[in-house]
Parts: structure tokens; sequence; C-alpha cells
């Protein structure tokens, strides 16, 4: 459990600040990594969304709606053949067996119609360590874009993150041409860091600028109701 304090003048008699330079709260919590080796495999269920974690079985369903650049335009890869998207999610649960990242398949579950596997994102840059990790590798088919499903998938990866993983920070990079992108994560809330520049080469050569965006424990109760409040509203 966390221990608030409130800014300090000056220092305490014992010489601890009660905050930093920046006012700061100096805070503690459990030092227990999470998640734990049982917590890899969860499925994050949603009003009109699942998140499961992605299988080698999930190759073909994911070439349907994933191949080309229109859909992964912005990523720092592009996958154009089946082959090489049954590579790209053997890759990526290769990821969750080595705890470095939690793979999802997004699976559309609207009444009156089968299911759909209508995109992917995961968990990344994993710390459990130190309560922190990044939410990216997201992708969605070409129909479900500027629909509620990336908002739904967000709020469920978050409220896990958050509410049952007990995580302190949740970060977010973008391509700084992806002006949809980032638009959307200051609308949600996540506030923007900073720029690294020259941070990645993409599959096409360019040298792609990453802005980054976080938001923290303290921020996710008014981010949440944010996220509810969109969810909220007719499709």
């Amino acid at each position: 459990m966390s221990t608030h304090a409130s800014p300090a003048q000056g220092r305490e008699i014992d010489g601890w600040p009660k905050a930093d330079a920046e006012g700061r709260p100096i805070r503690f919590t459990s030092r227990d990594p999470r998640p734990r080796p049982d917590e890899y495999e969860q499925v994050l269920i949603g009003t009109t969304l699942r998140l499961e974690p992605m299988r080698e079985a999930h190759a073909d369903a994911l070439s349907r709606i994933g191949l080309g650049s229109a859909v992964t335009r912005y990523m720092p890869f592009q996958v154009k053949t089946p082959d090489e998207m049954a590579a790209w999610v053997q890759e990526s649960i290769a990821g969750r067996a080595a705890g470095t990242a939690i793979s999802f398949v997004t699976v559309l579950k609207e009444a009156g119609s089968p299911e759909m596997v209508v995109g992917t994102t995961r968990f990344l840059s994993i710390d459990p360590r130190n309560r922190r990790m990044e939410v990216g590798g997201t992708w969605i088919g070409l129909r479900w874009q500027r629909t509620r499903v990336n908002t739904e998938a967000k709020y469920l990866m978050l409220r896990h993150a958050f509410e049952e993983l007990e995580y302190l920070r949740i970060e977010f990079k973008t391509d700084s041409l992806n002006e949809r992108s980032r638009a959307a994560l200051l609308r949600i809330g996540a506030v923007q860091e900073g720029v690294f520049r020259s941070h990645v080469i993409t599959a096409e050569g360019r040298i792609r600028h990453s802005v980054y965006f976080s938001i923290t424990v303290e921020e996710w109760p008014a981010v949440k109701v944010r996220l509810e409040g969109m969810l909220s509203r007719p499709a």
C-alpha cells in the first residue's frame, strides 16, 4: 500500500524530505514484482471486446485483416505475406515466454454477429520490479478504425494494469508523423513527455522521431472517468 505525504517546506528534522524539489510527494509501495508468472495469460473482457493471449492459431485471422502498409503504416515493421504474419506472431509469443511482452488479439463480440479478430495490441517493455510498462504494438483492421474498438481496448488494458497489477506508470510512444494517434492519446488524458529524436528506422528506411506519453496511477481515476464517458456514447 502506498503512503502519501504532502509537499514539505524545507526538510524534516531527521533530514528526510516529504517531497522532491518540484513538490512531488515522496511515496512508498510494495516491492513485489508484477505481473507474477501466472499473470501473463490473462483474458480481458469488455462490453464489445475480448482481449485474449495471442496464439499461433491466430495468424490466419490476423493475415485476413492486417497485411499491407495501410494498416501498419506507422509501425517500425510491415507484414506483407501470411508467412511473415506467422513469423511475427511467433515472435510476439516468444516475448510473452521471455516475460518482456504480453501480446493480445482483439476479438469483437457484438450481439447478433459471429466473433471476429479485428486487431492486436500488447503490453511491452515490462518492468515488473518498478511496476511500469508500455501499451503499444497496436493495429486494427481498416474496417474497425475510428470505431470504439481502440478506445475499449485501451480502457481494458489500463484498468488491468492499474487496478489488477497495481502498476505505477503506463507509457505510450508513437510516430511523430502520426497526428491521429497523438491526438487520441491526449484526448484520453495521457501526458506528452517529450520526443526521442532519430529513434527508430522504419521498414521503409525513414528515420522516425518517437513521441512519448504516459499515464500514472495518480492520473488513472480521471482517465478512467473520461474513457467510460467516451464508451457510453452511442456508436
